[in-house]
């Protein structure tokens, strides 16, 4: 097993840099980071797909629906109840689209887990009576309640917490743009609309999620119950004794990713063994994890090698 620590410690020591604690060791943190996001966002590896099936319900009118906060790409998508895939439309071909209720494109993430019920204040509160400093910055779509208007522009409000007690927007606002936590939080915050729905939780350590969302092209104008499979966001490395998202061993490229990206920053270094050995393990890992492995499995290619 390889953990983000062994990483820093063999990059160190092929640098030159054994024990290193200051902000070369930052650098290379970061740099293991990037190798690692990149590395798994390369292919669709198997060692990134979900394991469950997760699903969703359509509701006759509405378009947009949220995806799982880690979803990064889908493996399929499916209407179990009219058995018929879902076909995803690129932008550029939105206006040729076919529109029907299988087809759909991705459109811009929601900060919350679900949409308003309506437009109304926002109002937010901590499960600790010690959360009385710290606050939660919101980005509104502000509504001109005077004029009647709705929509008429962008505005930002800070709500400070007050423990256990519900603090309240002063705007009413009918779409929410952004929402960001300030400070240090002891407990949970809860955000809810002004029909007391829970639109957001974020634990003390989190400053923030992203929704993927996708829009039908059509109003599915039923219940149809759509299931899907993904491949997920990869982790951030953070704690010494964390595990990176590729399997050992084949986790050790990681390894020659991070010296080739400092080698980027550093002409004096020569980094051509460095290349080989990333090279070795990148076939390596294709080798295992990009075709199937099971007797009688499928290939992901078949080349004819009577093709000349």
């Amino acid at each position: 097993m390889l953990t983000f620590k062994d990483i820093q410690d063999q990059v160190l020591l092929l640098w030159d840099s054994p024990g290193e604690t200051g902000n070369f060791l930052t650098i290379v943190k970061n740099a293991i980071n990037d190798s690692h996001a990149e590395r798994c966002n390369a292919q669709r590896w198997s060692f990134m797909l979900w394991e469950d099936v997760l699903t969703f319900t359509t509701v006759s009118g509405t378009l947009n629906y949220r995806l799982h906060p880690l979803f990064h790409r889908f493996h399929r998508v499916y209407n179990t109840t009219d058995t018929h895939k879902m076909v995803e439309v690129p932008p550029r071909e939105y206006y040729e689209a076919p529109e029907t209720k299988f087809h759909f494109h991705m459109v811009e993430p929601s900060p919350v887990a679900a949409d308003l019920a309506s437009a109304g204040t926002l109002s937010m509160v901590s499960n600790s009576a010690s959360d009385t400093t710290p606050t939660l910055i919101l980005r509104l779509i502000d509504n001109d309640t005077a004029s009647g208007l709705v929509g008429t522009g962008e505005i930002s409000e800070t709500l400070t917490a007050n423990g256990t007690s519900t603090v309240t927007t002063a705007a009413s606002t009918s779409k929410i743009l952004s929402v960001t936590k300030g400070g240090t939080w002891v407990g949970t915050m809860t955000l809810r609309d002004a029909d007391g729905n829970i639109l957001l939780t974020l634990s003390p350590t989190e400053y923030g999620k992203v929704y993927p969302q996708i829009r039908l092209l059509k109003d599915p104008e039923q219940a149809d119950t759509i299931e899907y499979r993904f491949y997920r966001r990869p982790r951030i490395l953070s704690a010494d004794y964390d595990i990176p998202d590729i399997p050992y061993p084949f986790s050790r490229i990681l390894i020659w990713d991070t010296l080739l990206l400092l080698a980027s920053y550093d002409e004096a270094k020569e980094p051509g063994m460095w290349v080989e050995q990333r090279r070795q393990w990148d076939k390596k890992l294709a080798d295992n994890y990009l075709e199937g492995q099971a007797l009688g499995g499928r290939v992901r290619q078949v080349r004819d090698v009577t093709m000349r």
